[in-house]
């Protein structure tokens, strides 16, 4: 049965800087913020943009999944939204048949952005914390990201 699970978190980022390197520069910034977990980011369809097809390859001992390929299913530049579907490996090799993930990012204030997360999925079995595993990351993935910028930049 298909579920919808949102989350949240407030960064002290500028919605421009935090939309850039998340969703712009993410070949380069995804290694970088999160290095213990994915290893490299390529667009191995399309041109980074809407439809494209994005190979995150994982490090060993990270993830029980060596790779997911995810597309880009939403794309709004001016609106700072984002959804990205797992097509391959990742969260469709650990329990579920459907998983795409949605972000919004909206602007607080000329450095802090809300980032909303929501989670469209299918877990193949009855899942007892499916909070936990589906937007614990994305959460975690965003307060990495703001100290990564707030470290490299004056975000």
């Amino acid at each position: 049965m298909a579920q919808r699970i949102e989350a949240q978190i407030q960064v002290e980022v500028g919605v421009d800087v935090l939309w850039r390197t998340f969703a712009e520069e993410f070949r380069v910034t995804w290694p970088k913020v999160v290095p213990d977990i994915v290893v490299n980011v390529e667009v191995v369809e399309g041109d980074g943009g809407l439809g494209s097809l994005l190979f995150l390859q994982f490090k060993p001992g990270g993830p029980t999944v060596p790779y997911q390929k995810t597309k880009i299913v939403e794309l709004d530049s001016t609106k700072h939204k984002l959804g990205l579907e797992v097509v391959e490996g990742g969260h469709l090799s650990n329990g579920f048949s459907k998983y795409v993930t949605f972000f919004k990012l909206t602007s607080n204030g000329e450095r802090e952005t809300q980032v909303d997360v929501a989670v469209e999925c299918e877990p193949v079995a009855e899942e007892a914390d499916l909070q936990g595993k589906t937007t614990k990351f994305p959460l975690l993935f965003f307060r990495c990201l703001e100290n990564y910028l707030q470290i490299t930049t004056d975000a």
